[in-house]
């Protein structure tokens, strides 16, 4: 592993370029031992070469020491326990270290939750509720455990006792901001927190739009609560879709800045959350099993306190509110029509024929198809046919204009039904 500390601890060396060394070099400790010559050979260009000549490996031993003593574990691109739907997006971390138990990304709806850092007493209530309602439903939040909406769904989260995933832009034994001292401890408990950076790597600015990568990366859908028209939160939710993930936005009061950019991602094709379920009921079929309806009987709201420590302060928030009963019997059961006739939905056809328009399409678009016999997820097809998740998401929008495969919820596919129209 010291060698993979070594590598990622380079300064002025590139994360493309870092990349480009791993492809053409078989292991770590190959590039450590390669010379000046093999590096020109990988196409690394002359300041890089020189970063790479400093062959000391004290402060790789010396991270690697106190990731020991702090209890801290790493795990690099290669190894098994590194989440496939991370490895696969078009830049993925090549280390990650994480403190506390990592949850099997894999085979778990993990969902994003962000927000705007100034939220209103709204956003931050609504994150609050997202998050226990998500969690609730069987998902994993995933949060920057940043001020405002980040901080407040992982409140709602934690408070279901469920597992999470912090991801930061610092090293996992730095606190930040410091009042989320508590949630951090919190989140360690019952969950994660990760980061690529060694620990005691201060919180930079640079950092966090790295780190927002991840977030969406380790996660099937990313959901934005509140966000002004420039803020973070928006630049997670652009990578979510260069990565092929799905997109939720709430819907926000109209003409208010805070509420301008969530809003717009309605308007361009975000799918509208008013609950977890919402999320939730898009992976059911991805996870069956895991994934179930959550009914709760009250409406969790952030108190106070919470908002004074994680967001603004309002005149008055509402806390913890028991949902009124409802009023008189409830409705009997609608008896189904005696005149609906099997003529009403027909049984649908079949399938395109694969073999008939595999030498229509491109080698990666062949590919995709012959997965299909099943609706697939992204990532299972990334996965499957050895691509990244950006060339798979390329050739299947190339797929849907040639109508050869129809997109279903939760960011799955399945070959297109003759008689589609």
């Amino acid at each position: 592993m010291v060698y993979w500390i070594w590598l990622t601890t380079r300064k002025g060396l590139r994360r493309s370029t870092v990349r480009q060394l791993l492809e053409y070099f078989e292991t770590a400790e190959d590039i450590y031992f390669a010379g000046d010559g093999e590096y020109r050979l990988a196409g690394v260009g002359e300041a890089e070469r020189q970063a790479l000549a400093q062959k000391d490996l004290e402060e790789a031993r010396e991270i690697l020491r106190r990731c020991g003593e702090a209890d801290i574990h790493v795990a690099s691109c290669r190894d098994a326990q590194y989440p496939n739907r991370l490895r696969n997006i078009p830049d993925p971390p090549v280390l990650l270290y994480y403190t506390g138990v990592l949850p099997p990304v894999d085979d778990a709806p993990l969902v994003a939750v962000v927000g705007s850092r100034r939220s209103s007493a709204y956003g931050l209530s609504c994150a609050k509720r997202l998050g226990f309602q998500i969690a609730m439903c069987g998902g994993i939040v995933v949060s920057g455990l940043a001020l405002g909406g980040d901080a407040m769904a992982m409140v709602g989260a934690v408070s279901a006792r469920k597992p999470v995933v912090g991801v930061l832009g610092c090293g996992v034994d730095v606190v930040y901001p410091r009042q989320n001292r508590h949630l951090y401890e919190d989140v360690r408990r019952v969950g994660c927190l990760i980061s690529e950076y060694p620990p005691g790597t201060p919180p930079r600015k640079g950092h966090f739009p790295a780190r927002n990568r991840i977030l969406s990366g380790l996660s099937v859908g990313v959901v934005v609560v509140e966000a002004p028209a420039k803020s973070g939160a928006l630049i997670t939710a652009s990578q979510a879709l260069e990565q092929g993930r799905d997109l939720f936005a709430v819907p926000g009061n109209i003409g208010v800045p805070a509420c301008a950019g969530s809003n717009r991602l309605l308007k361009e094709g975000a799918y509208l959350v008013e609950s977890g379920w919402d999320v939730m009921q898009m992976y059911q079929a991805l996870y069956p099993g895991r994934v179930t309806e959550y009914r709760e009987g009250q409406r969790l709201e952030a108190s106070p306190g919470e908002l004074r420590t994680y967001g603004r302060a309002p005149e008055a928030a509402p806390q913890l509110v028991a949902e009124p009963p409802p009023e008189g019997p409830e409705p009997a059961e609608k008896p189904a029509s005696a005149d609906k006739k099997s003529v009403d939905n027909p049984a649908p056809g079949g399938y395109i024929d694969v073999q008939a328009v595999l030498d229509t399409v491109s080698p990666d678009e062949r590919a995709i198809l012959l997965q299909l016999e099943t609706p697939r997820h992204v990532d299972q097809l990334a996965e499957a046919c050895a691509m990244t998740a950006g060339r798979v998401l390329a050739s299947l929008t190339l797929l849907e204009i040639k109508q050869y495969i129809t997109r279903l919820p939760g960011n799955r596919y399945q070959l297109r039904r003759r008689d589609s129209k």
